[in-house]
């Protein structure tokens, strides 16, 4: 091997050293949900920078975007929301932002969503998936797959990490399984303020019986109030739930006209900085235990 073939060979594998240990630029994601912002960190891991324009515990349903918002997403380059309908200022964000980024309402690839009644005696997905272990399951794999096919080099790390993930929300679904498992099917049923519940009804077999419909704030009219008082009566249903968005005042005036206790404080519609933190598993199991123990 001459002098010359071997400073050949010397150079392309220094080339080809220099190519493999090439990293891209973490994917600037921006999400309107903080738990959309847990997911994409638990599985994008440092190949994301994450920005949430959701802070916690801000109502989903009536967040209005300031225009520091429409400037950070002109940077994005993943864009995720909760689907089903949930963001109805979605389009006019990513029109008035100018985002050239991916826009992935994850809600929407969910395989079979749960409806609800809506006005005019139609049906509606409800969009609070995240009530449900198993549709924040698929969420996740969703997401997986789109920070994958953007980071394909990093599909090692975003498998694993998934993996990873999944395996806590495994956990939390058998934990919530035997707890429900403690409440007789005859009491598994929610008067709760507005619709928010359906995904967790249909996993864990509860009836909801809502004040309002699937936005917080709705007017409920005096017809439904009458049905839940004679409801709740009927079927000694032994407590009403009150959420962190909502007053208390429709609740306290069940609870004093039928003799149903508060239940305690739900979480609807998804994280805040409490209770524990305000992480996802902390959040339904704390949704779990007040449940169980009102109903029990």
């Amino acid at each position: 091997m001459t002098a010359r073939f071997r400073w050949f060979c010397a150079g392309v594998a220094a080339a080809l050293l220099c190519t493999s240990g090439a990293r891209a630029a973490p994917l600037r994601v921006v999400t309107l949900s903080p738990l959309l912002t847990e997911i994409a960190q638990a599985i994008g891991g440092p190949e994301v920078v994450v920005t949430s324009l959701l802070p916690p515990g801000v109502d989903p349903h009536t967040f209005e975007p300031a225009p520091a918002d429409m400037r950070g997403l002109e940077q994005a380059e993943l864009v995720l929301a909760s689907g089903l309908g949930l963001e109805n200022y979605l389009d006019k964000l990513a029109a008035n932002s100018g985002t050239r980024a991916r826009i992935l309402a994850v809600g929407d690839a969910l395989r079979d969503p749960v409806r609800i009644p809506a006005r005019a005696g139609r049906e509606e997905a409800d969009p609070h998936w995240w009530n449900s272990v198993a549709a924040t399951e698929e969420v996740s794999r969703e997401i997986s797959r789109e920070l994958t096919a953007q980071r394909p080099e990093a599909a090692a790390g975003i498998a694993l990490r998934t993996t990873a993930w999944l395996g806590r929300l495994a956990a939390l679904e058998s934990w919530t399984q035997a707890e429900f498992a403690t409440l007789p099917r005859a009491r598994r049923q929610l008067v709760t303020s507005h619709d928010a519940f359906a995904w967790l009804a249909r996993d864990y077999g509860f009836i909801v019986h809502p004040v309002a419909g699937v936005s917080p704030g709705a007017e409920p009219n005096a017809r439904n109030l009458a049905r839940l008082v004679d409801l709740i009566r009927r079927e000694h249903i032994p407590a009403v739930f009150i959420e962190n968005s909502e007053s208390s005042k429709l609740a306290d005036a069940l609870a004093r006209e039928t003799g149903a206790r508060i239940g305690g404080t739900l979480y609807p519609d998804g994280l805040v900085a409490e209770p524990d933190g305000g992480t996802y598993e902390a959040l339904f199991r704390h949704n779990v235990l007040t449940i169980v123990a009102a109903l029990k």
